[in-house]
């Protein structure tokens, strides 16, 4: 597996965690307003369209109707793995997180702007995500119990993926797309010139998001497999400020600015080896998905929900 895909499962892991803990949080109020009886603030409007008001009752009633099953299974997901965690003498130390968030965040420039961005997409705070990370940590621990990796096995894998020994770069990137390789010509031409490339991108570029921020993208990573690899190597080749061109990009083509290339801190020589090792044992685990659902099951997990919610 490479390492863009590698970014990718994790990626679709994190976020699906996310969004279920998400809902969990949700929930729990709902569950905390339900348990009082006449509570006044069930009547309380949230909000308003056309005239017509919901009201925080609706609100929870929604929530508890769309996402109620799976935020049930989420928490006893978490009990049922925090019992076999401990009957295994397993544990996920706050290093260990950290690491692991340190790998997540460094698509992002900084974990500041990592966690930001956590907080303006999903609404979850810092801590939020620290739990969710914890917990899927602590269940590929459990899943890859009694998994035995070698290390030739090890060598094997890093033979065949040597990047992991490689920092990747991290590119500040901007861009200007327009519609055809000649107004990419053209483009050039006018910062040869002299024009500004803020205002030249917020002019002409039709890419609507990175146009109303001067072109600015933010930070991409040099083997993002979402990006032209050309354009990528290219970039992460430039001089802070300069700029090159035209090239293919999806729907037009492409001047690029690199801002700045970040190298990030390298992990140790033993931390990618532990990485790899969980790699490989967890190409042989069972889905994780199976071993909640074990864990469940042996612990007797059971769902006794009253006839007025499952309504």
């Amino acid at each position: 597996m490479t390492r863009q895909e590698r970014a990718l499962r994790k990626s679709v892991i994190i976020l699906a965690g996310f969004v279920l803990l998400l809902s969990a949080l949700l929930i729990w109020e709902w569950r905390k307003g339900k348990g009082t009886e006449g509570n006044d603030e069930d009547g309380k409007i949230i909000a308003k369209v056309a005239g017509q008001s919901i009201s925080l009752r609706q609100w929870r009633d929604e929530l508890q109707k769309r996402h109620g099953d799976e935020v049930l299974l989420a928490m006893l997901n978490r009990i049922a793995l925090e019992k076999e965690a401990k009957k295994l003498g397993i544990s996920v130390s706050e290093q260990e997180i950290d690491r692991e968030l340190q790998a997540a965040a460094s698509g992002y420039g900084s974990e500041e702007l990592y966690y930001s961005q956590m907080e303006t997409e999903l609404g979850l705070s810092k801590e939020e995500v620290r739990e969710e990370t914890g917990y899927r940590l602590l269940l590929q621990a459990v899943a890859t119990t009694g998994i035995v990796i070698g290390d030739k096995e090890i060598d094997e894998y890093l033979q065949q993926d040597p990047d992991l020994l490689r920092p990747v770069k991290e590119i500040e990137l901007s861009i200007i797309k327009v519609n055809s390789e000649r107004e990419a010509e053209r483009v050039l031409d006018r910062l040869e010139d002299g024009e500004d490339f803020t205002d030249l991108a917020e002019e002409l570029s039709i890419d609507e998001d990175s146009r109303l921020r001067g072109g600015r993208i933010g930070t991409v990573e040099e083997d993002n497999p979402f990006w032209p690899q050309e354009l990528l190597k290219t970039a992460a080749e430039l001089d802070p400020g300069a700029v090159a061109g035209p090239f293919l990009v999806e729907g037009g083509y492409a001047v690029i600015r690199t801002d700045k290339v970040n190298v990030p801190k390298m992990p140790s020589e033993r931390e990618i080896r532990e990485q790899v090792r969980m790699e490989l044992a967890l190409e042989q685990a069972p889905p994780l998905q199976k071993v909640e659902n074990d864990l469940r099951a042996k612990y007797g997990a059971a769902i006794d929900i009253d006839k007025g919610l499952q309504d």
